[in-house]
């Protein structure tokens, strides 16, 4: 009988690899892809948060950017604890507080009524979360000479479970440009 050859190519007589060595091999590339997919997720995570945090610096930006504009062109300010009073530019009596985490705005019609709860509504976004909020006003005494200036401080946060600790400190001044007859100080 006949021998007949396995193909033109002889394979040499060689060893493969033992079940050992696939297995070490195997266990350190399942190792190296397990880091690699961590990092990658952990990279995930930071960026969700870091969107989180933009967004609620943004929109505690935007709210305060509002309450300045409507401050500008303000008068009769005062003070009551975290609660800013005044009439705005359309002769309403205004106010702003915080209120569980958020802050609210309250506008009604006569510069002497008074505002009540159900007057404010909310004005930050759901994201957000007011941990503190500062109101001190300088200059409103009569024959001062000076503009009545509000300075607001807050400290910001992310409604995210994983941001409830990482808090923003937000603080801007404001200078009113006074009401009808001038500011009360120049008088």
């Amino acid at each position: 009988m006949k021998k007949i050859p396995n193909s033109q190519f002889p394979i040499p007589n060689s060893r493969g690899f033992t079940i050992v060595e696939l297995l070490v091999a195997m266990g350190l590339f399942v190792i190296l892809i397990g880091i690699a997919t961590g990092g990658f997720v952990r990279a995930l995570r930071t960026q969700r948060a870091v969107v989180a945090l933009m967004a609620a610096n943004d929109n505690a930006s935007l709210t305060l950017e509002q309450m300045a504009r409507e401050m500008r062109t303000g008068y009769n300010f005062s003070v009551v604890g975290d609660e800013l009073q005044f009439v705005n530019a359309y002769s309403k009596k205004t106010g702003y507080r915080l209120n569980s985490g958020a802050i609210e705005r309250a506008s009604i019609d006569g510069e002497t009524s008074a505002l009540i709860d159900s007057d404010y509504k909310k004005i930050t976004a759901d994201n957000v979360k007011i941990a503190h909020f500062k109101i001190i006003l300088f200059g409103n005494e009569l024959g001062d000479g000076y503009p009545p200036r509000i300075t607001i401080s807050l400290s910001v946060s992310s409604t995210s479970k994983y941001l409830e600790n990482i808090l923003t400190n937000i603080q801007t001044t404001v200078s009113s440009r006074c009401g009808p007859g001038g500011c009360p100080s120049d008088t």
